[in-house]
């Protein structure tokens, strides 16, 4: 009996071992292979061609050459491959291995020269991860398995972000991001989804109800029983006929026939003055009751001159958004009107699906209620905090899952905004939340913890673990929920010795680090730590300290350094003319100018407290105790 199991075994391990015995060797790839296209290539295998020839020259040492005949060793581009992408979505790509060479193709405008990216990322190991920092090792050699076929299909058809590396070409091809607003990739690329005219809150122009006001006040929304220009009538037939022709000038101007989708925004306007005349509200009782009803119709009728002019790349845009944001009865979008949802109200520390959260939980019924009416459904997303940006805004953990959750509810369209005026106040982890937006938006189930550890490690340098020890710590002590202008204490409530803690790992970090770029990246996020702290009053900021006022002036003084212009979304410079810079949390800072009301009076009780605070702290005695209870390793 023991004989017949140990041959029933030996002919399972047998067996078990044929595949490998037979499987094909992996191909290996060197200075000696080139570029295969076809013999007029177009200008997509072209850019394809000499992307893929630049880097991987670049890998190897050596020129790779580009040629229109090979019989071994190539990887071939386009139409001189032998890849089907017969039926693969618009903009997607197959790579595959066949008879021991590399096949790549795609379909639509960008699909081919996204494969040729993926490539490069997949088997030469290259990250784009900011606009500045591009990872590329370098080999003899690269080896792709010889059974590799990678097909992809788009899971958006617009995928948009404003921070600050996504703005950059070379950056938004590496990483999937398609939309025109904030970049322009030229036609060999793919070119981007643009929108024409106005990207938002587009209405008052297109019905011209600034011009109307006098002469046509019928035309205005009439709210609160009086005409105002911040919205039109929208049941009126002639603001109708001149949205209409607007729109129809915009594509005669403008439209390209041979991009993928065009899209003109017909969106309000941002404020909650919308018609309440009898007419408009006639309409809306009879389709729920909801605002968003005399705006699909209004919207539809342009949909449906844009269709009969024969613009079939051409979508109809508009929002659902605050008073609009609930779908109507009754009443559907046109195929080519798209909806775009905006998550304004919502918590951005818990997932959009998290039926705990009380704030998420009507976003979700409403995207439900629109998905089951609309083919065509857009997200307009947010991602900083717009009234204390310098502050860490915590939704790391919700990026990936909430962009996942648009996709599995149909959603063909995402935009992320984020902190748009970065340039003028970049002082958290503004490209960390770039790449992850962006990586989630190219694949929203990719590895985001192996994404995110690679981007620590490229952007900190060896320090990068305690960054992500500080991130850690930062979304296990937030507040209940996090809105995009959550104060200071609503953000975060660490105790005095995590405070101390995360202080020596941002010193560790910052003495791990390899160059002077990573220093300056270090310090450049330390600064939303510091602008915590004093806003918060914790660390060298405690009331304990007495040298605090320097403190403040020492952070004042190395935002300006880092570039720091604005602290919130308020404006250019909002902070700089503060006269109470020693006295007053950071936060506060663009709130005490010296033409407020109350300024003069909080600089003057400032001061004088100012005089008796060494005193209180018993010249920093109180301070040097308390610093001791809390250091990271206790002074006994």
């Amino acid at each position: 009996m023991k004989k017949i199991i140990s041959l029933a075994m030996a002919v399972c391990l047998l067996f078990a071992a044929l595949p490998f015995a037979f499987a094909e060797e992996a191909i290996t790839m060197d200075a000696a292979w080139s570029i295969l296209v076809p013999s007029s290539p177009t200008s997509y295998e072209t850019f394809a061609a000499n992307k893929l020839k630049t880097v991987l020259s670049e890998v190897f040492g050596t020129d790779v050459a580009i040629v229109s005949d090979a019989a071994e060793k190539y990887i071939a581009v386009g139409a001189a491959s032998a890849a089907d992408v017969s039926g693969i979505a618009v903009n997607g790509y197959r790579i595959q291995a066949i008879g021991g060479n590399v096949h790549i193709n795609g379909t639509g405008v960008r699909g081919l020269q996204e494969g040729a990216y993926r490539f490069l990322e997949e088997f030469c190991g290259r990250k784009v991860y900011t606009e500045s920092i591009t990872v590329l090792p370098t080999a003899e050699s690269i080896t792709v398995p010889a059974d590799t076929d990678i097909v992809y299909e788009p899971f958006f058809e617009y995928a948009d972000t404003d921070w600050r590396s996504p703005c950059d070409v070379e950056y938004s091809m590496a990483n999937g991001l398609t939309g025109g607003t904030y970049r322009r990739l030229p036609a060999e690329m793919g070119g981007t989804v643009n929108y024409l005219g106005g990207f938002c809150h587009t209405m008052g122009g297109l019905c011209e109800t600034a011009k109307y006001k006098d002469s046509h006040p019928e035309y205005l929304a009439l709210h609160d029983g009086e005409r105002t220009i911040d919205q039109p009538c929208l049941t009126n037939p002639e603001v109708l006929e001149i949205a209409k022709a607007n729109v129809l000038n915009l594509l005669a101007g403008g439209h390209d026939p041979a991009a993928s989708v065009q899209i003109v925004s017909v969106t309000q306007n941002d404020n909650y003055n919308y018609c309440e005349c009898e007419t408009c509200k006639a309409f809306e009782a009879a389709h729920g009751g909801v605002q968003s009803a005399t705006m699909i119709n209004f919207v539809n009728q342009i949909a449906d001159a844009v269709k009969e002019a024969g613009y079939d790349n051409v979508a109809i845009d508009t929002f659902a958004y605050q008073y609009t944001r609930q779908a109507p009865t009754g009443i559907v979008p046109r195929d080519n009107v798209i909806v775009r949802l905006c998550t304004i109200e919502c918590c951005f520390l818990h997932a959009l699906d998290d039926p705990a959260c009380e704030r998420n939980v009507d976003l979700m019924k409403d995207l439900h209620d629109w998905a089951a009416i609309c083919d065509r459904i857009y997200v307009w997303d947010y991602t900083t905090n717009y009234g204390n940006t310098c502050i860490v805004f915590p939704d790391f953990d919700v990026i990936q899952r909430n962009i996942q959750i648009f996709y599995e509810n149909h959603v063909k369209g995402v935009y992320e905004e984020g902190n748009y005026y970065i340039r003028n106040c970049d002082a958290e982890f503004g490209e960390l939340r770039a790449y992850m937006i962006s990586k989630s938006l190219q694949d929203p189930y990719c590895d985001m913890e192996k994404e995110v550890d690679g981007f620590l490690a490229a952007y900190y340098g060896p320090g990068w673990q305690q960054i992500k020890t500080i991130l850690r710590m930062h979304m296990e002590n937030t507040g209940e929920h996090i809105s995009i202008g959550s104060g200071p204490s609503q953000s975060f409530q660490f105790t005095d010795r995590q405070v101390a803690v995360i202080d020596g790992l941002w010193e560790k970090a910052l003495e791990a680090a390899a160059t002077d770029e990573q220093k300056e990246h270090i310090q450049r996020s330390n600064l939303s730590w510091r602008f915590w702290k004093s806003s918060a009053k914790k660390g060298e900021f405690s009331i304990l300290n007495p040298m605090r006022f320097e403190e403040n002036v020492q952070l004042f003084e190395d935002l300006q350094k880092f570039g720091l212009h604005q602290i919130s979304e308020g404006g250019y410079d909002d902070y700089l003319d503060c006269i109470c810079i020693p006295y007053v949390p950071a936060h506060e800072w663009n709130t005490y100018e010296a033409d407020e009301s109350g300024a003069r009076a909080r600089l003057f009780f400032s001061k004088l407290l100012r005089r008796f605070t060494p005193l209180l702290s018993a010249f920093g005695f109180f301070y040097d105790i308390f610093r001791a209870v809390n250091a990271e390793d206790p002074i006994c």
